[in-house]
């Protein structure tokens, strides 16, 4: 039994993603990761414009505070790395990440390096992440315990 060259299989991957990325009914779902582990996220409301559909998704979430509540925090350590990856990248300029402290009080956080930085004070930390693509635009939230 032979085996099929890399170059094959990489392409047969690259030809698959081009023919159903077009039909996807939604905007990407980032990763988001703290040592490997991933954490879970809450989709929001969106609007996205596929090839042949388009659809536009309302959901009942009131802040992202409210998102957030839909899975337990992961547990963190003070001042570590979380990772916010799409495996298709939002347009330049969109990426927007907010820690929101209460329902009325965010502040925007500088993604770096598509990782940030969780604050050193023990407590309970929910992010917003919003961004554009050409079909449309999504919102996460996600929430983590500093102990």
């Amino acid at each position: 039994m032979s085996k099929f060259p890399k170059s094959v299989i990489f392409a047969v991957l690259i030809l698959a993603i081009a023919i159903i990325e077009p039909f996807q009914m939604e905007p990407p779902t980032p990763k988001v990761t703290v040592n490997g582990e991933e954490i879970p996220t809450t989709q929001g409301s969106y609007c996205w414009h596929g090839m042949i559909f388009a659809q536009c998704a309302d959901f009942i979430h009131t802040t992202p505070l409210d998102m957030a509540e839909e899975h337990d925090p992961a547990s963190v350590s003070p001042q570590q790395n979380i990772g916010i990856d799409f495996f298709r990248e939002p347009l330049d300029g969109t990426l927007e990440i907010e820690q929101w402290i209460d329902g009325d009080t965010s502040k925007e956080i500088e993604l770096i390096h598509d990782s940030i930085t969780i604050p050193q004070e023990k407590g309970i930390y929910v992010y917003h992440i919003t961004a554009l693509w050409k079909e449309g635009d999504g919102n996460y939230a996600f929430s983590v315990i500093v102990e």
